[in-house]
């Protein structure tokens, strides 16, 4: 299984919180794990605001494990499309241009943004969680 983290999933390794659970043995389970490059950053802000002082550094070491969806130009003119049919904010719709460019993985997109959940289910995304309340 492919497994697509955004930031709202993927600090939940790190940080323990709702979903922590979860996350942990999704990623332990998956063959690989995949993000967009902007998540780098958004992951390491909200893990130095909520978690411990190792943690980050935690974080940095598994990054080198990822399949990093670069940002160019077709990713951006997609999550442009993206954003404009669903209303996401541009880095969510960033996030799911990505993971839908990896159709080929099937990937399970995880998210706890209830917005962009919502968007990746349209898509045909299977989603972690499969749902949210």
């Amino acid at each position: 299984m492919n497994l697509y983290l955004d930031a709202s999933a993927l600090v939940k390794r790190y940080v323990d919180e709702a979903g922590s659970g979860a996350i942990v043995e999704a990623m332990d389970a998956a063959d690989d794990w995949s993000a967009c490059r902007v998540g780098y950053v958004e992951t390491v802000r909200a893990v130095a605001a909520g978690g411990e002082s190792d943690d980050v550094e935690r974080f940095e070491r598994d990054w080198t494990n990822f399949d990093v969806v670069e940002i160019d130009r077709g990713l951006t003119e997609r999550a442009a499309a993206i954003a404009r049919a669903t209303r996401l904010r541009a880095l969510d719709a960033l996030h799911l241009a990505a993971a839908l460019g990896l159709r080929d993985d099937a990937p399970v997109f995880a998210t706890w943004d209830r917005r962009l959940h919502r968007a990746a289910r349209e898509h045909g995304l299977r989603t972690l969680p499969a749902a949210l309340a």
